[in-house]
């Protein structure tokens, strides 16, 4: 097949992944967690926002050759870092949050980091530095662009029936609801060229899958620091992520 009825197929995957339905997004998105809860998810959660613009600084680096997926590549990156004002990048739209929550740096950065978290952190870390930027490629291209806006959907409606936070103080997950559909397409179009042949599209399945799959052990550890119980059987994370 081309390369977009390969990513058309591909996102058909990535929809039906299953941790787009996992059942901590399902719960929190039902408003169903006590203030507590909304405060253990905030700064653990915090953990991934802080770095998951690096993944992309590291897969620049790695573009050695291809000016062009640079500039694509650097495109998002610019909207990451708000445009290069301080007050709006990613991370500091996310501190607006918590301090909304009345969370103190001292309380956002006094817990250990969740393993699950942390493996989230270390598997985009391989993908984005591996050699073979197709697998960077896939997972922060389809694994990531894709998904991000209808779980962020999920977990500003919980943040809002729980916590009864404004507008704008989630505007770190209502931008993106936006946002991520212009990155899909700017990532789609830097990932075509990539995706030609069989082993191309091999290559970003993988890495999109590997990506999805940390994403479910992600969730897993954010159920069940904010529920106090296992994950229900039926959503727990059975695939083992490797490097």
């Amino acid at each position: 097949m081309d390369s977009n009825e390969f990513l058309e197929q591909l996102k058909r995957e990535v929809i039906g992944h299953p941790a787009l339905t996992h059942p901590f997004l399902e719960r929190f998105g039902d408003g169903e967690t006590s203030p507590e809860g909304v405060r253990e998810f905030a700064i653990q959660y915090y953990r991934h926002v802080r770095v998951s613009r690096l993944y992309l600084a590291a897969l620049i680096s790695g573009c050695r050759d291809d000016e062009r997926l640079q500039l694509a590549l650097a495109e998002i990156l610019f909207d990451e870092y708000g445009h290069l004002n301080p007050d709006e990048t990613h991370p500091a739209l996310y501190r607006r949050f918590l301090r909304a929550l009345d969370i103190t740096e001292d309380e956002w950065t006094a817990p250990k980091t969740l393993p699950e978290i942390e493996l989230y952190i270390t598997t985009h870390y391989a993908l984005t530095r591996n050699p073979d930027i197709r697998l960077g490629l896939g997972a922060l291209g389809p694994a990531s662009e894709w998904p991000v806006p209808p779980i962020y959907v999920r977990l500003s409606e919980g943040l809002k029936k729980a916590a009864g936070l404004p507008d704008a103080a989630l505007e770190i997950f209502t931008s993106h609801v936006t946002m991520d559909v212009t990155h899909a397409r700017i990532m789609m179009d830097a990932i075509a060229p990539y995706a030609e042949d069989d082993e191309g599209q091999r290559k970003v399945r993988e890495g999109a899958m590997r990506s999805l799959d940390a994403r479910s052990v992600m969730l897993d550890g954010l159920y069940k620091v904010v529920y106090r119980e296992p994950v229900p059987l039926a959503g727990a994370s059975v695939h083992v992520v490797g490097e």
